[in-house]
């Protein structure tokens, strides 16, 4: 799908006149009352890595020397658009696969666009039934090159209050954040499985056994919702 099908009105954005950008994904920042909630990867996205000293930016307290650790990347709800599906009908698939569990969609006042990881701009786009407000546009680089390659990939994130009580479904885990502690949590880049598991209003259910030393890092959708909390939109 192209990005500006499914948004217009980023078809003349300066960064973007002229280019060609492919919708690959669509993706929530879903929560409750008290918490979000974020997907945590299954085994097939895990990296394995030596010596966290280099390679992970652990709290200090936990540095294991030369250990192997295993990155397990923690990510929004949602997943790649198919064939001929639309963006809204995209999300409700994905999160009832992933969560069981109904979502409704909160307009945003603004849509935060991030470009190579950096927070380059907020839009202010008419929301509409068969075009809502995304919550954020992330744009990163394609992944191959070659004739016909796109000049980005694009995700479109939406923010949603959760229908019911979430479920670990098509996950290996699901992380819920309570509010007061989603500023804590995202200051660090990476989290110790162990430590993340103990820490004051973060829960953490997986459907599977962890690998050794697993660290969490978030990835995508919540790297991105990292960088509005850490400048404070969120």
């Amino acid at each position: 799908m192209n990005l500006f099908d499914a948004l217009p009105a980023l078809r003349h954005y300066p960064l973007l006149r002229g280019k060609q950008v492919a919708l690959v994904g669509v993706s929530t920042i879903v929560r409750d009352k008290e918490a979000y909630y974020f997907e945590i990867s299954k085994p097939k996205y895990w990296q394995r890595r030596r010596s966290p000293r280099e390679d992970v930016a652990v709290l200090p307290s936990t540095s294991k020397g030369d250990e192997e650790t295993t990155i397990v990347g923690v990510g929004g709800i949602g997943g790649t658009i198919e064939r001929s599906e639309t963006v809204l009908a995209c999300l409700r698939r994905e999160v009832e696969e992933e969560l069981d569990v109904r979502v409704r969609l909160v307009m945003p006042s603004e849509t935060i666009l991030i470009h190579d990881w950096q927070i380059v701009d907020k839009l202010h786009l008419a929301p509409s039934k068969k075009r809502p407000t995304p919550l954020m546009v992330i744009l990163v680089p394609p992944r191959l090159g070659g004739p016909g390659t796109p000049d980005h990939l694009a995700i479109l994130v939406f923010r949603t209050r959760l229908r019911g009580v979430p479920t670990p479904r098509d996950l290996f885990g699901l992380l819920r954040v309570e509010e007061q502690a989603l500023a804590q949590f995202f200051a660090h880049d990476d989290w110790p499985l162990e430590e993340a598991q103990t820490y004051p209003g973060v829960t953490i259910t997986l459907n599977g056994q962890p690998p050794p030393h697993p660290i969490l890092r978030p990835i995508l959708t919540a790297r991105a919702f990292q960088l509005l909390v850490r400048a404070g939109y969120a």
